[in-house]
């Protein structure tokens, strides 16, 4: 999955150029997603209070109590990651070091926010991030 060729200095590697594609992706669609349930929350807790989940058996009361304030938070950490993957598609170090910190505090608000009043671990979440990060740590060395 990952190249190994020698690369010339500022040239992007096809696999680097695929992760940041991806999280691109995600990192947008997070935070336009996580922005709109902010704007609309209580249209969301509307929708999720309807009686039409609960007889598909599916009880999505919980994603109701999340404060207001989570999605907010999330929304504003996505676009530092963005940011992250727009300075590291241009080669940037920094960029690095945006996504990477700011995934990590995705993670720490969701575990305030979700995972501690659930009692969980965000296992599928912490793996995700740890993929990502410890593959453009891989191309740290080739950024200015």
């Amino acid at each position: 999955m990952f190249d190994q060729q020698p690369v010339p200095v500022n040239q992007r590697p096809r696999s680097l150029s695929f992760l940041c594609i991806l999280s691109f992706i995600g990192s947008g669609m997070g935070a336009v997603s996580n922005l709109f349930v902010y704007l609309f929350h209580q249209v969301f807790v509307e929708t999720l209070s309807d009686e039409v989940y609960k007889k598909m058996g599916l009880d999505l009361e919980f994603f109701a109590q999340i404060k207001k304030e989570f999605f907010l938070i999330v929304a504003l950490l996505q676009v530092v990651s963005f940011t992250g993957v727009l300075h590291m598609w241009q080669m940037r170090r920094s960029g690095f070091h945006l996504y990477a910190i700011s995934q990590l505090m995705v993670l720490i608000v969701s575990s305030v926010y979700i995972y501690n009043p659930l009692h969980t671990f965000p296992m599928v979440d912490l793996l995700f991030a740890a993929i990502f990060i410890l593959a453009y740590l891989r191309y740290r060395n080739l950024m200015e």
